[in-house]
């Protein structure tokens, strides 16, 4: 029995070591079509998670915080979908693939035309028109 005292404690600091590594994922507003900076409404969910809609002013951040898998086969996914005034669509992309991205802290700035992090450019992964009869879809 004395032996398993190592492998007891390794096996914790490993836990810990897991644990203690949250992702991070901050989106910042860069809409400004036009002179008026532009307001948007941010739905981000996961297959586990709905984190709900937040409108988020121009220059202004939502942050967001998560544990993704740890099990090799396993990819965490969030996606969210962006509305903004003026635009009768509704934006998709998805803002953290582990299989993608690898890391746990992000930071996203989106316009328009899709978003960037880390200087590299993601279009659109979708845009549909919204039905002006719905609003609970994402």
């Amino acid at each position: 029995m004395a032996y398993s005292y190592p492998i007891t404690y390794k096996l914790f600091i490993l836990v810990v070591l897991i644990l203690a590594f949250a992702a991070n994922i901050t989106i910042i507003n860069d809409i400004y079509p036009g002179s008026t900076p532009t307001e948007f409404t941010l739905h981000c969910k996961s297959k586990d998670d709905d984190l709900g809609f937040h409108s988020i002013a121009y220059s202004q951040q939502y942050v967001f915080s998560f544990q993704p898998s740890y099990v090799f086969w396993i990819n965490t996914l969030f996606f969210c979908s962006f509305t903004w005034q003026g635009s009768p669509y509704r934006h998709y992309i998805d803002i953290y693939s582990q299989k993608r991205d690898g890391c746990n802290s992000l930071q996203w700035k989106m316009n328009r035309t899709g978003g960037s992090k880390w200087g590299k450019w993601y279009p659109w992964k979708s845009v549909e028109i919204m039905d002006a009869n719905s609003t609970s879809k994402i």
